[in-house]
């Protein structure tokens, strides 16, 4: 079995309809927010307790972004229940979208937990059993005033997913989703428990 996308399908809808939340993308819409991977159960050995994009508690996606953006966290741990509704009205009220880089990775494998070298480790050297998300067909005649990778891309131990990474922002470019470069910011990754400042950064920057 290969290894898929714990959200494959919401993936896949916003790939097909442009619709994400179940509502039409907005032509000019504020945030394109962009992962890496979040295997479903039966691709990963450890347990992925989300219920929907950057839903693990460790992740703390949902206090820092928020927080940078409109002053408020919406993490459980901060006493916000009625998740993952509250976060979809959200990124609904505020014109977001999420993404991650990987769709599946067509490999008879599992992964043994979440990290990002573990999935760069699935993936062939040419990229030719990875499906990742297609930005030409989502997001043409969109634009973002701002793209936010959770990661900082500083680990040199993921050079394939570097590679989708780039293919990516090139995408998003040649598709004018965004005028240039400076508008593509990297934030520490949320599991840490420093990175608000990062956040924040990318927000105002």
């Amino acid at each position: 079995m290969p290894i898929v996308h714990r959200f494959i399908d919401q993936l896949t809808e916003i790939e097909q309809n442009k619709t994400f939340c179940d509502r039409q993308i907005a032509t000019n819409s504020n945030i394109l927010i962009i992962g890496t991977f979040n295997p479903s159960d039966a691709s990963c050995e450890k347990e992925n307790t989300a219920n929907w994009f950057y839903g693990r508690n460790q992740s703390k996606f949902w206090r820092y972004f928020p927080t940078a953006l409109t002053g408020d966290s919406l993490h459980p741990n901060d006493g916000i229940d009625g998740h993952p509704q509250i976060w979809k009205k959200y990124c609904i009220d505020n014109d977001i979208v999420i993404i991650d880089l990987i769709k599946s990775i067509n490999i008879n494998d599992i992964l043994p937990n979440f990290g990002d070298r573990e999935v760069n480790c699935k993936i062939n050297h040419d990229l030719s059993n990875t499906e990742y998300f297609d930005i030409d067909l989502a997001f043409n005649g969109i634009t973002f005033i701002k793209v936010i990778y959770s990661l900082t891309w500083t680990d040199n131990y993921i050079p394939r997913l570097k590679r989708i990474r780039d293919i990516i922002n090139r995408k998003l470019l040649e598709n004018n989703c965004i005028q240039n470069v400076n508008q593509i910011k990297y934030c520490l990754t949320p599991s840490r428990n420093d990175a608000q400042t990062s956040w924040t950064n990318a927000i105002v920057e």
